[in-house]
């Protein structure tokens, strides 16, 4: 339950501080939809191999296109894909269990709590540790009239950027 607490509120900042223009009313095509509170239940689920995620969030907002907001449920010793990159900036959130981050070619431990911020073509990842399974909160976006960053590294093979 703490941890659901503190991912709500974390969301509830996350969304609050990305209004790129606060003090004009938004246009109607700018709007993903209501004010919304989306239960796992409702969430749309994905099962693969590794494990299950939940998109709860897929549309653009007023401030954000596009963007991203779920929670993967990594099986002991899983990962959704190897570290990857792309244009989107990304949070990812450790809320249960244990395993390994990747930033950049450089691993460390990952646990309960620890947040992940990775720029636009960082590479980054997580593994579920061996002896335990893993669930996290992601949060991918990229800002609306933010022009994407170029890729600093176009000669990298493709099947590396996401």
């Amino acid at each position: 339950m703490k941890a659901q607490s503190l991912t709500f509120a974390l969301l509830t900042l996350f969304l609050s501080a990305c209004s790129n223009n606060a003090n004009s009313a938004p246009s109607a095509e700018n709007i993903a939809g209501p004010s919304a509170i989306i239960s796992e239940a409702d969430s749309a689920a994905d099962a693969a191999d590794w494990g299950t995620f939940h998109a709860y969030f897929t549309d653009p907002t007023h401030a954000l296109k596009p963007v991203l907001v779920g929670v993967a449920k990594l099986k002991a010793g899983e990962q959704i894909h190897p570290p990857h990159r792309h244009a989107d900036e990304e949070y990812l959130m450790v809320i249960e269990g244990r395993g390994t981050w990747s930033l950049n070619g450089e691993t460390r431990p990952a646990n309960k709590g620890d947040i992940l911020f990775a720029r636009a073509w960082d590479y980054h990842g997580i593994t579920a540790a061996s002896d335990s399974p893993l669930e996290f909160v992601v949060f991918k976006y990229s800002g609306r009239e933010v022009a994407a960053p170029k890729d600093p590294n176009p000669e990298l093979p493709e099947e590396q950027v996401q």
